[in-house]
């Protein structure tokens, strides 16, 4: 017998791995062959000692110890290899004998079929939080009944783990889920217009369940709150949704200006958890919506922030100076996104950034200083102003993805001049002013690149193309 040692490697991370195996060399009728005996893992005895070893294992395979384990170093790696092989031939053996008291039945495979199969999985996870989230005592003290409790559960639990409309929700309660055997109330045969009630009764409700989602959230992840994020959205109907008294026509941030809107708010912590949400008007302007939302945490999350007020992280189409003004009245240490263009009168700082600015290193949580190599770190300059602190940001990352964006927008406006050039020669366009237009129109289309072109039309003796 002897060791044999194989390297594999990661096509993922290019990293390799080595592994060692006993192998036996046996005779056959049609020549000599070899077979793995034992799994050795990774050897860390040097190759001289590996015909020891292997010595020394086949000595133990067959009953006998050699002279070889007078070694230190050869005995403790045979008896981990033996150790090893004995667990592994325990499994294997009670494989044999579960496989020899085995009753087999034969069955027709085409007249083999299958019905009211539900997926069960998911379900499991979605009802485990549920009742770690205490939620069924939270709606009862909301005054829910025992039914609404867990058609709340069968809602919430469904836009989870097949998110869709109302009456697909219904649909799947009915068909595909083995959710309902796990609620306390039959709900095998609810009607669909059940799924809408609920869900009307969960938003009359919404301020209380909030509430007491954050006070079970602080006791099960107990932790300081440093951060509130907040951003707003929105979405759009299908209909005309004239009932709906929020419902109005404005920019769609899905590119459905043709349908009527609304404006979704949420404020969430450091870790994602949410502290509150609120639904505004689809026409309401984002900077509007901040006074509201800061009285709302003083008023529904004081709990949360025990005296020590969270810093609140926006972006800059809500830091308008009157925003600005109102969180600084009100106290709350704030982080923005200027609106202005402000870097410009940092120019100089930007050139020595990577030299001067402190790093961060993606992936760790410490800062330094210095020049180290990284595709993607961000370098951060902390600049004291009057009543505050600016920090410059240098995003290699950013600058990348830019740097590609604008690649691919100047290829394609390249792209797009060619095949109008190609249509002049071929005589689909002829006219001076259909060629201007056109022209005008790829400015149009692409203003940061075309910018930097000049282009020129040669017209020929006809002075028409």
């Amino acid at each position: 017998m002897f060791i044999r040692e194989t390297i594999t490697k990661n096509k993922v991370t290019n990293k390799s791995y080595k592994k060692h195996v006993l192998v036996e060399s046996y005779r056959t009728e049609n020549g000599p062959r070899q077979r793995v005996v034992m799994q050795l893992g990774t050897l860390t005895l040097p190759k001289s000692e590996w015909k020891k070893l292997a010595a020394a294992l086949e000595g133990r395979l067959a009953g006998q110890v050699t002279l070889f384990e007078e070694e230190k170093e050869i005995a403790e790696a045979a008896e981990s290899a033996m150790a090893n092989y004995s667990f592994n031939q325990k499994k294997v053996d009670t494989k044999k004998q579960r496989r020899s008291k085995a009753v087999y039945a034969s069955i027709d495979l085409n007249s083999v079929s299958t019905g009211e199969s539900r997926s069960l999985g998911p379900e499991l996870v979605g009802h485990a939080a549920w009742q770690q989230l205490e939620l069924d005592q939270l709606l009862d003290d909301c005054g829910f009944s025992p039914t609404e409790q867990a058609l709340a559960e069968a809602v919430v639990v469904g836009r989870l783990v097949a998110p869709s409309s109302d009456l697909a929700s219904w649909r799947w309660l009915r068909e595909r889920t083995a959710l309902v055997e796990m609620l306390s109330v039959d709900l095998s045969h609810i009607g669909k217009d059940a799924i809408y009630e609920i869900a009307d009764l969960l938003l009359s409700n919404k301020t209380d369940i909030e509430r007491g989602l954050r006070i079970r959230e602080a006791n099960l992840f107990s932790r300081p709150h440093q951060v509130f994020l907040y951003d707003l959205t929105n979405t759009y109907f299908e209909g005309s949704a004239k009932k709906n008294e929020l419902a109005h026509r404005g920019k769609s941030k899905e590119k459905r200006t043709d349908c009527p809107l609304v404006t979704l708010a949420l404020v969430v912590d450091d870790a994602g958890f949410p502290i509150f949400s609120q639904i505004y008007e689809g026409n309401k302007s984002e900077p509007e919506t901040l006074k509201d939302i800061l009285e709302r945490l003083n008023k529904d999350a004081s709990l949360e922030m025990a005296g020590n007020l969270p810093m609140i992280a926006m972006d800059r189409g809500i830091a308008t100076k009157d925003n600005l003004k109102l969180i600084k009245e009100m106290e709350f240490p704030y982080i923005v996104v200027e609106r202005r263009a402000v870097e410009k009168e940092y120019v100089e700082e930007f050139k020595e950034a990577k030299e001067t600015f402190e790093k961060i290193t993606p992936g760790t949580n410490c800062v330094s200083s210095g020049t180290e190599s990284s595709k993607e770190s961000v370098y951060v300059k902390k600049i004291p102003i009057e009543k505050g602190s600016r920090v410059l940001c240098l995003s290699e990352g950013r600058e990348k993805k830019e740097m590609a964006m604008d690649e691919l927008k100047e290829q394609r406006f390249l792209d797009d001049l060619k095949r109008l050039r190609r249509s002049v020669k071929k005589g689909n366009i002829q006219l001076v002013e259909k060629v201007g237009i056109r022209v005008g129109r790829l400015k149009e289309r692409y203003p940061s690149i075309a910018r930097y072109y000049d282009i020129h039309l040669n017209l020929d003796e006809d002075e028409k193309r």
